[in-house]
């Protein structure tokens, strides 16, 4: 399976991946050396789902801030199987700039509005802003139902502090998981779910993208 991180420049999409892959905390634009290219990164998420404890594997793409080019980010947003929005839980508008993320995610992914979108606050070590708590209430709900997120799929999370990371990316790999095995066979292709070697592939170099 893929997921990709998106969202505004500095919600910490960048920390999140990296507390998830090195265990550490690193700010937005801190250099860590990878095998990366053009500033992309991946992260290849093992954990066990189901009372079988089925081993299951996401590849998290974090796009270094390059998401700003549209023709890259639905390319990568064609073969994933989820998306993460994030927001920064001390900026409203980073919150409510999260409808045209998932528009696109709907738009370009090859499973429409199947994909699996999931909701994620960072900065929670962060106070909130000023902002009432009804305004925050009512652009999240709206959010959630426009999207169908459903409140498991929610998540404040504190890459700085490492808190509700990974249980966060657990739900989501079993959520993934979970629609996935209902999935077989010709069904899944139609739904744009092509398996290669027992991993789901990002598109290759001749995807082209219209956007």
């Amino acid at each position: 399976y893929n997921a990709v991180l998106v969202g505004k420049y500095g919600v910490g999409k960048t920390s999140i991946f990296r507390r998830l892959m090195y265990d550490k905390y690193t700010e937005e634009g801190e250099t860590i050396t990878t095998s990366g290219n053009s500033g992309l990164e991946k992260y290849i998420y093992t954990t066990c789902v189901g009372d079988d404890a089925t081993p299951v594997e996401l590849t998290l793409w974090d796009t270094g801030g390059q998401e700003c080019h549209d023709s890259m980010t639905c390319n990568y947003y064609r073969w994933c199987n989820a998306v993460i929005l994030v927001y920064d839980t001390s900026d409203l508008i980073s919150l409510t700039s999260l409808h045209d993320w998932g528009k696109a995610a709907q738009t370009y992914s090859n499973l429409k509005e199947n994909v699996v979108i999931s909701l994620w606050g960072n900065k929670a070590d962060v106070a909130m802003n000023c902002d009432s708590a009804q305004k925050w209430d009512t652009v999240l709900q709206t959010l959630m139902s426009e999207f169908n997120i459903p409140p498991s799929l929610h998540f404040i999370v504190s890459a700085k502090s490492g808190a509700n990371v990974r249980t966060a990316f657990d739900s989501l790999v079993r959520d993934v998981h979970s629609r996935r095995s209902s999935l077989v066979g010709p069904e899944a292709e139609e739904n744009g779910l092509r398996t290669v070697s027992g991993t789901q592939a990002i598109g290759n170099g001749n995807d082209q993208c219209s956007c």
